[in-house]
């Protein structure tokens, strides 16, 4: 990875002033903002009290932004990072979001996490796709047809003003996908942050809008550290902001700052009033604009869509087995405890690979709803494990087991008091789900940390007690021993800042979690599983 004098870097460009603007100058800037879409072209379809309910989508929300770019022809459209995700990102490769998400308009988008889930090579035959300006700002690539085809920055016209447009990738996007090594990141936000205002000055940009995959504790930081960002739109929270967030910085600098959520449920309309260089708060506007179906159909998208869903249905609508009750694959729920998911899923590897341990991080479990009991198919089975990871089998000692599983507790919040931070914290898709071993965590032990590069800060004593399966009984885990643990090859490396796997030796095979899943569902009788909880995770607040 590369490695930047961050100290020397970012104190000398924190020096560089922004160039001023002409005085008297005046700016209106419209913006339409799609936050991360997670490949939901189609509208969500929700049951509530009996009622399907449809909202999001880029099929309406282009309608909506058709709408609206018509009444003010100089607004921008900027989406900001994951608009792909899961079963449809997989199998094609980008060109229904890429493809869609340019008819909608879109004139550049931010690379996210989700964009890195398949390697730098599938996202290089995604973005060959479209014209869009991909943007990061703080991504560095070996690729020279990657380093060529994502830019720094982009300057957009709006009417007579130019806005200069850059994008911050996560500081976590390490733990959280799969860049590869040929992919490096500066993780010194505010000094690129800094670069990026000074050349977007200079090349005549009035106003600049950062696009962002930070926290909101970090895009407030870099709001209050960075002078001459108008705007920081976007955020990795998943979640809207009805309001705006004004942020002082520097020599009385203001940003702006605002997201507008996932699943296309919300489009940003943002409009930027900039006197002599600066917000003018009175005349600077944030709203939230809810997609529904009465927001109408974009024709083009809707054709793309229902062409893509249609093939994709074709390939993944064959049967594999039969769920006899609901399967809850909700983010928090495997996240955050024993999941009778995960139960399985962990299963069906120790099964398959005849190992005395599995396990599955949260965050290879996807999906984030409870999946209704009945039939099971292909496109189901690739919803919750969408990755296509293959299993490795790791030989590890049980003192080293038992690292792993405080690095799991360490990814536990403990409640409103714990100050979780995404920085020295095992991310909480690193938290753990287990078979072939028994454990009890409590909330009342500290957290492990663990620095941005995998570096431990400290242990910490959450774990209380664990056994291993032995035949038909539960035995105390021997130090001495070796186990042998099958996990997904993402884990395997370390991943999730699971550092502890690495140390491992590492069989790799070339099996896929999916493959297994399916196997051992199949195996069973009547193809058919029961989800269940049954103790092997416990989790006290004393």
């Amino acid at each position: 990875m590369i490695r930047f004098p961050a100290l020397l870097l970012s104190a000398a460009l924190l020096l560089l002033p922004a160039p001023a603007p002409a005085a008297g100058s005046t700016a209106r800037v419209p913006v339409l903002f799609l936050g991360d879409l997670h490949s939901q072209i189609l509208p969500v379809s929700l049951k509530a009290n009996k009622t399907t309910v449809l909202f999001g989508g880029l099929v309406n929300g282009a309608s909506l932004l058709a709408k609206e770019r018509a009444a003010e022809p100089s607004a921008l459209i900027l989406q900001g990072g994951d608009a792909v995700s899961g079963i449809m990102w997989l199998h094609f490769a980008g060109e229904p979001e890429f493809t869609t998400l340019e008819a909608a308009g879109v004139q550049a988008f931010l690379l996210g996490n989700h964009e890195f889930n398949y390697g730098p090579d599938h996202l290089k035959k995604g973005l060959g796709r479209t014209s869009m300006s991909a943007l990061a700002s703080n991504l560095y690539f070996d690729d020279q047809d990657l380093a060529e085809r994502v830019s720094r920055y982009v300057i957009l016209d709006s009417a007579k003003t130019k806005v200069g447009v850059f994008g911050i990738a996560s500081p976590n996007l390490f733990a959280q996908a799969s860049p590869g090594p040929g992919v490096h990141l500066n993780r010194n936000v505010e000094a690129v942050s800094v670069k990026m205002v000074q050349e977007l000055r200079e090349k005549g940009a009035e106003v600049v809008i950062a696009l962002s995959r930070l926290s909101r504790k970090e895009n407030k930081r870099l709001a209050e550290s960075v002078e001459g960002i108008h705007a920081i739109l976007g955020g990795s929270s998943h979640e809207e902001t009805p309001e705006p967030l004004f942020v002082r910085g520097p020599n009385g600098w203001e940003t702006l700052l605002a997201e507008s959520g996932a699943y296309g449920a919300f489009i940003g309309k943002l409009l930027l009033d900039v006197r002599n260089g600066r917000i003018s708060r009175q005349g600077t506007s944030w709203n939230l604009l809810r997609v529904t179906p009465e927001a109408g159909s974009h024709k083009e998208v809707e054709r793309i869509a229902r062409t893509f869903e249609g093939r994709l249905n074709e390939a993944l609508i064959s049967t594999v087995g039969i769920f006899e009750n609901n399967a809850d694959g909700r983010s928090l729920t495997v996240r955050s405890g024993e999941s009778s998911l995960g139960n399985f899923i962990a299963d069906a590897l120790r099964w398959r690979f005849n190992t005395h341990i599995a396990m599955i991080n949260g965050g290879g479990v996807r999906g984030d709803r409870i999946f209704p009991a009945g039939k099971v198919s292909w496109k189901t089975l690739l919803e919750i494990l969408p990755f296509n990871n293959p299993i490795h089998v790791v030989s590890l000692k049980g003192t080293q087991i038992r690292q792993i599983l405080e690095l799991s507790a360490g990814a536990l919040k403990g409640g409103p008091d714990d100050q979780y931070d995404p920085n020295t914290r095992p991310h909480t898709g690193a938290f753990l789900q287990l078979s072939g071993l028994r454990v009890e965590y409590s909330l009342r032990g500290i957290p492990s940390l663990v620095d941005a590069n995998g570096g431990l800060i400290r242990w910490g004593n959450r774990l209380r007690s664990v056994s291993v399966l032995s035949g038909e009984e539960w035995v105390p885990l021997e130090d001495d021993r070796v186990y042998t643990v099958a996990v997904n090859s993402w884990t395997a490396g370390g991943g999730d800042r699971l550092f502890v796997f690495a140390e491992g030796t590492a069989e790799k095979t070339d099996i896929r979690d999916i493959d297994a899943v399916a196997e051992y569902l199949m195996s069973r009788k009547d193809t058919q599983v029961r989800f269940e909880k049954d103790g092997r995770i416990t989790i006290s607040d004393f």
